[in-house]
């Protein structure tokens, strides 16, 4: 995934509503005022609904784990299967019919064991 893939668009919207009334900030909030690289907020907030208790407000290791895990975003789990093993090269595409034609929600039931879905967004276990 290409640091522009991760990357969302900075606006007034990655800015949460309590860094601009200089409030406490505590949870989500604390770690999105503290997006060092503009990331999309919406998969950073899908990556921290997943499991909110991980991070405890240590907005270095919730980046880093975001940076690490985060996939992209898809319409379904046959579709980022699909996409994953584009990317990989693990589909050539001088294969002939019917090699070609794969069963995507059987080959995506199995390579969910190592990633999850939150909102549309896919992450990689870590």
């Amino acid at each position: 995934m290409s640091e522009n893939e991760i990357l969302g668009s900075v606006s007034e919207d990655s800015v949460s509503p309590a860094a601009e009334n200089d409030e406490e900030l505590t949870g989500f909030d604390k770690i999105l005022d503290e997006n060092p690289q503009g990331y999309d907020k919406d998969a950073a907030k899908a990556f921290y609904d997943y499991q909110p208790t991980w991070w405890d407000d240590n907005t270095d290791e919730f980046w880093d784990g975001f940076e690490d895990s985060y996939q992209g975003e898809f319409d379904s789990d046959a579709d980022f299967a699909r996409e994953l093993a584009e990317d990989l090269g693990e589909i050539p595409p001088e294969l002939p019919w019917p090699i070609r034609c794969i069963d995507w929600e059987q080959a995506a039931s199995e390579l969910m064991y190592d990633y999850f879905e939150q909102d549309g967004y896919y992450f990689r276990n870590l």
